[in-house]
């Protein structure tokens, strides 16, 4: 499984990449089409959840848990 940010929802407050203990996120260039700065995913393969099996227990998603706008969620690839 793998994290992805959903733009509709997003308004780039950036609490995901302040709090990624693994520097997942970075701040976004591009404003999405509500012209918000939406972070990028740079390095998902150093999140602890990354390839996690659905079932398996999570073993951080503190960007999920930290975002006030419920955009960050997990997808399988």
């Amino acid at each position: 499984m793998v994290t992805v940010i959903n733009s509709d929802y997003c308004k780039g407050c950036n609490l995901c990449v302040v709090t990624c203990p693994v520097k997942v996120y970075k701040e976004g260039d591009k404003p999405s089409s509500r012209g918000y700065f939406v972070p990028k995913i740079v390095n998902v393969e150093k999140c602890m959840d990354y390839k996690r099996k659905k079932g398996e227990k999570k073993k951080c998603e503190l960007c999920v848990l930290v975002c006030p706008d419920q955009a960050i969620s997990w997808s399988n690839e």
